[in-house]
């Protein structure tokens, strides 16, 4: 189980790996503060007592999160992505860590940023992909966003024939 490969140096863990994950093992491991509410509304069992589980919470530093936020565009990722995604791969980043995540989006931009990650229960990305922003309607490609989305898969509207902008892949 992940105890073999945390002995390495600092594990962040995203929301998954905290409900996943036994709890006893969570000791140590980094976290960012908004992953509580989020866990709360998921496992409110689990989210009830983060506290006393041991976990650091941690924010990223403005630079990590503007590198990421960088990564992030250049992969096309951002629109698929929350605060809390952007936050880990940041911590990840500043720390040296490795990310815990079954998420492909953040496995995919930590990949492209050469973070090392591994999966809690999926086998994970074996490629790493481009994605863009294309209007369903009119196929424009539209700019990568500069902050993730509010609400996920809600990517906007084309500006130009108002239908639903996808991510497609790309390369």
């Amino acid at each position: 189980m992940p105890l073999a490969w945390t002995m390495a140096g600092d594990v962040v863990l995203d929301t998954s790996a905290l409900i996943a994950w036994p709890i006893s093992e969570l000791s140590g491991t980094l976290v960012v503060p908004e992953q509580q509410n989020e866990l709360l509304r998921i496992s409110p069992d689990r989210g009830a007592i983060l506290d006393t589980l041991g976990v650091i919470f941690m924010r990223p530093s403005d630079s990590a999160m503007e590198l990421t936020r960088d990564a992030a565009k250049k992969t096309g990722d951002m629109a698929g992505l929350s605060e809390i995604d952007l936050s880990l791969i940041a911590l990840t980043q500043e720390k040296s860590a490795i990310l815990v995540t079954d998420d492909y989006r953040m496995q995919n931009i930590a990949t492209s940023m050469g973070l090392v990650w591994k999966s809690v229960g999926e086998d994970g990305i074996t490629e790493s992909w481009k994605w863009e922003l294309r209007c369903i309607g009119c196929k424009t490609p539209q700019p990568s966003p500069d902050s993730p989305s509010r609400r996920r898969a809600d990517y906007g509207n084309c500006p130009d024939c108002g239908s639903a902008l996808r991510l497609k892949r790309i390369g």
